[in-house]
């Protein structure tokens, strides 16, 4: 399982946290599977993410690489396209977050039973305006050694429902899907800082905006309303992993 950690800081949840609102959720047991009746939940609703969340994202994927796990694959997801769109799988009912999880789950016992450390990292985002995307859509950082990037690719085509179409002509491209709803990509060392932009710039202090010292990037966007947990870092490289090693 994965656990968004979240900011003791009161302030990030003030600036962060602005509703709990009521969905209908149907509960997802594997992929294109929906399970049970639609049962009524509520899920608390962000804007962006805690003031530290960057902070830590940057700590658990150098971790990774100091136990031979480096996070150097993203898999981006336009979840909310693919939802209107009317794809099958974790897409076709219910809520989002949901999704997510099931999502994760499944990515997490495929590359567990091949013997791949799960160093993840993951984070839910918005895109606003007339893009084709708009909408919530997840990017999910982890280690996966080259050999298995083709193999991955063609799962993702079936646990997504998007046969695989043609490269983008990148470098970093890995495989993309027909219509570009998902992208399986090589990523940097860096991408915490990619990964955390919907951290906010600034923060609360004495009733005056001050900079946020956890931030320390220049990258800025995702932010919007998302409702369930927005991030996450897999316990093999979470907080505890780095305490039970001494790692600092």
């Amino acid at each position: 399982m994965l656990n968004a950690t979240v900011s003791s800081d009161t302030q990030a949840l003030q600036n962060c946290i602005t509703t709990h609102r009521p969905f209908l959720v149907s509960n997802v047991e594997q992929a294109g599977d929906t399970v049970g009746q639609v049962e009524q939940t509520q899920y608390a609703e962000s804007k962006c993410l805690p003031l530290d969340t960057q902070k830590k994202m940057v700590r658990a994927i150098k971790f990774a690489s100091s136990i031979k796990a480096p996070v150097q694959t993203m898999l981006t997801i336009n979840a909310e396209h693919m939802q209107r769109e009317g794809y099958e799988s974790v897409f076709k009912n219910g809520h989002l977050w949901n999704g997510c999880k099931t999502f994760r789950e499944l990515l997490n016992k495929w590359l567990t039973q091949r013997g791949i450390t799960w160093a993840c990292v993951w984070v839910r985002e918005y895109t606003g305006g007339h893009n084709r995307h708009h909408g919530e859509h997840w990017h999910i950082t982890f280690h996966l050694p080259p050999k298995y990037q083709t193999a991955l690719a063609d799962q993702v085509a079936i646990w997504s429902g998007e046969n695989i179409g043609e490269s983008d002509g990148s470098r970093k491209c890995i495989a993309r899907s027909l219509s570009g709803a998902w992208y399986l990509s090589k990523c940097r060392a860096n991408a915490a800082d990619y990964l955390g932009k919907a951290t906010p710039q600034t923060r609360t202090r004495y009733g005056k905006q001050v900079p946020n010292q956890h931030r320390k990037t220049r990258h800025f966007g995702g932010e919007g309303p998302i409702q369930g947990k927005r991030f996450g870092i897999s316990r093999p490289i979470g907080d505890a992993a780095q305490r039970a090693q001494g790692w600092k």
